[in-house]
């Protein structure tokens, strides 16, 4: 996905809901402050979905959104993305302070993006293979600070017994020191 992959979604979703903001949320939101990143062979290149959470969120907003732009719908046949629409529960997930440190997206006035630091310290935390590498690129290539994702991953709230897990995936992805629990 590209940037401009992810405002067409925006602006469909947009025209279908009316007057909701949206949240960008998972791996697409990083195009929000690093577009590069959805340029051919480059990061984001072969993600082929959008994670929306409208705001404010209800059930039947989100089942038409899923019907119109979901995966294997006539809107991801046609264009090959599609929105992955989350529920706001999803939101409790994320560290505190979140909403200060969203990102405008580009040229859509309804859509805010996760900051690349909350983003990494929820990939951090998730911990499958592909978030891993992708948090391992974005700091091998400079654009997020272990410094910044170790804060992030202290405003988590989670269960004392992922601890051990979350320390261990910061160590593997970004080759730091673990942050202080």
């Amino acid at each position: 996905m590209n940037l401009a992959a992810l405002q067409h979604l925006i602006r469909c979703a947009s025209a279908l809901t009316g007057d909701r903001q949206f949240l960008v949320l998972g791996s697409a939101s990083l195009l929000a402050s690093f577009p590069e990143l959805g340029e051919a062979s480059s990061a984001l290149a072969a993600t082929y979905d959008a994670d929306l959470c409208p705001q404010p969120f209800d059930e039947l907003t989100g089942l038409m959104l899923e019907e119109a732009l979901g995966e294997n719908r006539a809107y991801f046949r046609r264009h090959g993305y599609h929105a992955d629409v989350l529920r706001d529960s999803i939101l409790e997930t994320l560290p505190r302070g979140w909403r200060s440190r969203l990102v405008p997206v580009p040229d859509c006035p309804a859509a805010l993006a996760l900051d690349p630091c909350d983003l990494a310290a929820v990939k951090l935390l998730v911990g499958r293979p592909k978030d891993l590498a992708l948090v391992t690129l974005l700091h091998s290539s400079g654009y997020i600070a272990a410094e910044t994702v170790r804060s992030r991953l202290a405003c988590l709230e989670i269960p004392i017994e992922l601890t051990p897990r979350l320390l261990a995936n910061f160590r593997n992805a970004l080759d730091s020191r673990p942050p202080s629990a």
